[in-house]
């Protein structure tokens, strides 16, 4: 017995599935009510032709109700009182107020139906592209969200370079701040060039070694030396801050 019962719950949740694989857009009749204000003031009257289009329909009407009684009593007592209230309805007709821009066309069985499904069409057509554009919506919202975080990473990172080069200023050599600030102020930089001098074993030998002034001048020599040294460790650093500033520039910051 379960086996059963699960076979009948898995067939009707194919028919569910089913049916809801089947739904589309169709109208639905509504009851719209209308202020008696409105109608006193709006509404009018049907012209001659419409009025006989109605009439034909009191009389389509009453053919369905006759014939649905097989008794020939029952059928003469229900056209009795059909011919009764379809008389009272065609008496009434002339005075009974309808909403403006009222056709005949409005009274026409086939015509209705033809509208109806017009207007079915057009409903499924606006419900599939309202579909559609949702989900490219979606697509944009993702897509968007997606540029935004890489934004964010971006500016991070821009951030993060930022502070390093700062932080890389900082404890830059005194000569490269130099340049630094010598390039804000617009002065641009300037290389620094260390001439050999030319035959400096001979301009040293020439002062005397029991001379005051030669400890003084070897250790200039030394101090020489060792800024060019220093020089040519930074050689082209002046460069590459500049081309590190010019791309972090390129950069959007927030």
């Amino acid at each position: 017995m379960p086996p059963k019962r699960k076979h009948r719950s898995d067939e009707a949740d194919e028919q569910q599935e089913e049916h809801d694989s089947k739904r589309f857009a169709i109208l639905k009749p509504r009851t719209r009510h209308i202020a008696e204000r409105t109608i006193k003031t709006k509404w009018t009257t049907l012209p001659d032709s419409v009025q006989e289009k109605v009439k034909e329909l009191f009389r389509a009407i009453e053919r369905p109700v006759i014939t649905r009684h097989r008794d020939e009593r029952k059928r003469i007592d229900a056209q009795a009182a059909v011919v009764v209230v379809r008389k009272n309805l065609g008496r009434r007709l002339p005075r009974m107020p309808f909403p403006p821009g009222t056709k005949d066309a409005d009274f026409d069985y086939e015509v209705a139906l033809n509208d109806n499904r017009a207007l079915e069409l057009q409903l499924a057509t606006a419900t599939n592209s309202a579909d559609l554009l949702r989900a490219e919506i979606r697509r944009e919202e993702a897509q968007l969200a997606k540029e935004k975080a890489q934004l964010e990473e971006l500016e991070k990172n821009a951030r993060a370079a930022q502070a390093e080069r700062k932080k890389q200023a900082k404890n830059a050599h005194p000569v490269i701040r130099r340049l630094e600030r010598s390039r804000q102020q617009g002065g641009g930089y300037k290389d620094l060039i260390f001439a050999e001098p030319k035959g400096h074993e001979s301009m040293i030998c020439e002062i005397d070694a029991n001379s005051e002034l030669y400890p003084l001048v070897k250790q200039l020599r030394n101090h020489l030396e060792s800024m060019q040294n220093n020089a040519s460790q930074v050689s082209g650093l002046g460069e590459a801050i500049a081309r590190s500033q010019s791309s972090l520039n390129l950069l959007p910051l927030g």
